[in-house]
């Protein structure tokens, strides 16, 4: 039986101890600073969205140091999570695991397609690579004295697997309870051509854990305490192979990891998305656990998770892509009046209740049912309004706006008969953007 209050013991002496370890040796002060150049890059993010909601609406309705504060909350749940569940199965990290080959390869994807910034596709990928060297080593043995061959070849790929089957795990919770917060309303070209409103759903979350740790070491550096574990733990274990007078050692070590979750919701309520990404994501997690555990007893089922990882992941993203565009736009033009994507805040229409998916009939008795037409309306008596609207649970209500500075703070969804701007679909990486730059100077356009 695992002895789970030792554990959650032991994470939070290692989290308490990476925070305040610096006080008593200099040499630990790295785990403060990793958390925050995380946090920076975090902030970075929602303020890179602050001024993206500023493009298109002439406002922000983020306010990007609270964010921050969520996100910092909820990663720290999600770490501790992420921790415990490390510890219990015994997915220890090591020399041997190959991040080091990783991140590399994550960088070059994130550069062709910045959607491919994911351990997914870059754990995958150094996987795939690994189990060739392996192949051709048993023709070409002298692969195996190049250092950096024989250093995939020595990659620990079930141990890989399953570190980014339990990231992503950690991912699908932190989706499902917090994917959905301050979704950012967008007008975005959708892959038909058409310029339709929604949600843009961007959480990061900066992740303090206690992460398991693999190391051997001499029988007399042993020192302190031991948790007794059963003799099935761990579940994955290490390919670190002891010699004579050496033990294996696994033990917690503060780091810190940081998730980021991107979406678009539009035939789909925001809360909708994020619970159905939530959920396949999870299956997906507990599937490339169970297929790295599986393939950390046989090797030869090795290839089963280094190519269920990239591939199931990528099947996530279009089978989700569409399944949001298959449907009709959520806040699409209305057939009576004009539909609001969303009001602006600190508005006179927030103020009054007004918000995403109200519909407008009448300005001042005038009936309006396209963009245009509610402008002029507006326009026709400056300073006040009086609507007809009717909410998205059908109830009619009469309202009285002023305008403040020149605004009421009205935002009508897309109906084609006026222009703003809008995103488009698809994200180059730099990669990609330089080979177009150098196609197009060869074509002398």
């Amino acid at each position: 039986m695992l002895p789970l209050l030792d554990l959650a013991r032991l994470i939070f002496e290692t989290l308490f101890y990476g925070l305040f370890g610096w006080l008593v040796n200099p040499g630990l002060f790295f785990f403060p600073i990793m958390i925050a150049v995380v946090i920076s890059m975090v902030l970075r993010q929602y303020v890179r969205q602050a001024k993206l909601e500023e493009h298109l609406f002439g406002a922000t309705f983020s306010q990007p140091l609270r964010q921050v504060l969520i996100s910092l909350g909820f990663g720290i749940l999600g770490g501790l999570i992420a921790s415990f569940i490390m510890t219990s199965l015994g997915i220890a990290l090591s020399e041997e695991m190959g991040i080091i080959y990783v991140w590399p390869v994550v960088l070059v994807l994130m550069a062709i397609n910045p959607r491919f910034m994911c351990f997914a596709y870059g754990g995958g990928v150094v996987g795939l690579v690994a189990l060739l060297l392996r192949g051709l080593a048993s023709y070409y043995p002298g692969l195996s004295n190049i250092g950096l061959f024989a250093g995939l070849m020595a990659v620990d790929l079930p141990s890989l697997m399953g570190l980014v089957g339990l990231l992503h795990l950690t991912e699908s919770f932190l989706i499902f309870v917090s994917g959905h917060l301050n979704a950012s309303p967008i007008v975005i070209e959708s892959p038909r051509g058409e310029v339709v409103g929604g949600f843009m759903l961007q959480r990061f979350w900066p992740m303090p854990m206690a992460a398991l740790m693999a190391k051997v070491i001499s029988e007399t550096d042993l020192i302190g305490e031991s948790i007794g574990m059963p003799a099935w733990w761990p579940l994955l274990k290490p390919l670190l192979e002891p010699g004579p007078g050496m033990i294996l050692m696994l033990y917690t070590f503060p780091i810190v990891a940081a998730l980021g979750y991107s979406d678009i919701a539009v035939s789909t309520t925001p809360r909708e998305k994020s619970r159905w990404s939530a959920r396949n994501l999870l299956v997906y997690s507990l599937l490339l656990i169970s297929l790295a555990i599986a393939a950390g007893y046989k090797g030869e089922l090795q290839i089963l998770p280094v190519l269920f990882a990239p591939l199931a992941h990528e099947y996530l993203i279009q089978a989700g892509n569409r399944r949001e565009w298959r449907g009709q736009p959520l806040l699409g033009p209305a057939t009576r009046g004009v539909r609001l994507l969303t009001v602006l805040p600190n508005s006179p229409a927030q103020e009054q209740g007004l918000d995403s998916g109200w519909i407008i009939l009448t300005v001042n008795g005038i009936e309006v049912n396209t963009r245009q037409q509610l402008t002029h309306a507006l326009n026709l008596l400056p300073g006040l309004a009086e609507l007809d609207v009717i909410s998205p649970q059908g109830q009619t209500r009469s309202i009285r706006l002023h305008q403040r500075q020149g605004k009421i703070g009205l935002v009508p969804v897309p109906d084609g008969t006026a222009q703003s701007p809008y995103l488009k679909l698809g994200g180059k990486g730099f990669l990609l953007r330089l080979w177009e730059k150098i196609k197009t100077r060869k074509s002398g356009v």
